[in-house]
């Protein structure tokens, strides 16, 4: 005699390849678990139809007593083995029985067609009765914990409706209430430059064409008349040649170097900003052919280099020039070289033929002088004589380019102090 059993049933019937058939509560064959009311075990000599939400003997959780899956959650893990997670969460919530959790669906499915032992969940016949309780609730939290968030589904998709427990009512705790009261009474809101332009009182935006149309329009319209007649200067446009003017005074006392133009120079105006302020070398090539795709083809005849240094009262920054030629050197003026601290050489004289001193010894005597060689490289023997500093830059190893930097920069300091 077969066993009447929910579980054996199932177990059996999906084995001999004689799975139940859905019925609707007019014994009908129904297309879908949603609409099914019963299954129907048709394996025995007297078909046996079990309502869809039956408990099983099959616990939602190792040992327990009071949680079981019904036939329903049971047969959809049977039915959705191959299906992804996601379909089978929308399957769960639309036939209307919940699902067995995530965790458990492969053991489950393995377990009704005897590839399994069901891993301890199996209770003992009798046990899943008065004591019976849904397995939604189990279910729901194995499958957040083995989900990310976006698929976590809702409470809907746990067991059958007909277990749902009604949820307790929340009563706001009168302290919490108070303290979240004054929270918001001493709220501080951040602005942005967009909110400063909003009223407090609403936050409606201000609307400014009034005042640019009647004020700034009228002030538009005197300077343009001004400019026209050829008279004096608006007190704004007086003030802003004034800034003007102390700009250039202040650019006429920044210190100036001077670099060689030859292509064989390790220094030159396509690397030597990057190499004095971030105290990497970079081969001149290797940037001019960067530049050369953005659409630089030819380097500036002057670069500003920012000297960032260590002071007692925070840091301190200085400004120099860079040039590698007398023409960008006239840009500053008839005394551009009285501000000349330096001039980085290669050791071919055609460089000084336009400088103010063309002859190296005498040159040397007046500006402080720097060669930049290959550490590998043997000493050259033309500017033994010159009275320059020779800088060694390694081939490879980049670490050292920031020391040969705070080399030359306090050799360049030393030489002002003389």
């Amino acid at each position: 005699m077969a066993s009447n059993d929910p579980l054996d049933l199932l177990k059996s019937s999906l084995q001999s390849s004689n799975p139940p058939q859905l019925l609707t509560a007019a014994s009908e064959p129904a297309p879908s678990l949603a609409l099914a009311a019963y299954l129907s075990f048709t394996s025995t000599a007297n078909p046996i139809n079990l309502p869809k939400d039956t408990p099983t003997r099959y616990t939602s959780k190792p040992g327990s007593t009071s949680e079981f899956y019904n036939i329903g959650q049971l047969y959809l893990a049977w039915v959705e083995r191959d299906s992804g997670v996601r379909d089978y969460l929308i399957k769960g919530q639309a036939g209307g029985v919940g699902y067995v959790a995530i965790t458990d669906r492969r053991p489950a499915v393995d377990y009704l067609l005897g590839k399994g032992d069901g891993e301890g969940r199996i209770a003992a016949k009798g046990e899943e009765g008065a004591k019976q309780q849904p397995a939604g609730d189990s279910a729901t939290s194995a499958t957040a914990e083995a989900l990310p968030s976006a698929l976590v589904p809702s409470t809907e998709a746990g067991p059958s409706r007909v277990f749902a427990q009604a949820k307790r009512k929340y009563e706001v705790d009168i302290v919490d209430r108070e303290f979240c009261r004054k929270l918001r009474s001493e709220e501080i809101e951040l602005r942005d430059r967009n909110s400063v332009l909003r009223s407090s009182a609403g936050g409606k935006a201000n609307n400014f064409e009034a005042f640019q149309r009647n004020v700034m329009h009228e002030k538009i319209k005197t300077l343009r008349t001004s400019f026209e007649k050829g008279g004096k200067q608006p007190a704004a446009a007086a003030a802003s040649q004034s800034d003007l003017n102390r700009a250039k005074k202040a650019r006429s006392t920044n210190p100036i170097i001077v670099i060689s133009s030859s292509p064989t120079s390790l220094i030159t105006m396509w690397n030597v900003k990057k190499f004095l302020e971030q105290g990497v070398f970079e081969p001149s090539e290797t940037v001019r052919q960067r530049e050369a795709s953005q659409g630089n083809i030819k380097a500036e005849d002057m670069i500003p280099v920012i000297r960032k240094r260590s002071g007692p009262h925070g840091d301190v920054t200085s400004k120099y020039y860079i040039v590698d030629s007398a023409d960008a050197l006239q840009k500053f003026g008839q005394d551009a070289w009285d501000r000349v601290v330096c001039v980085v050489t290669t050791g071919q004289t055609w460089q000084f033929k336009p400088y103010k001193w063309d002859d190296p010894k005498v040159l040397f005597q007046n500006v402080k002088g720097i060669y930049f060689q290959w550490g590998n490289d043997p000493v050259n023997p033309t500017v033994k004589d010159w009275n320059v500093t020779e800088m060694k830059i390694d081939r490879n190893k980049r670490h050292t380019d920031r020391q040969v930097v705070a080399d030359f920069w306090r050799i360049l300091d030393n030489a002002k102090r003389r």
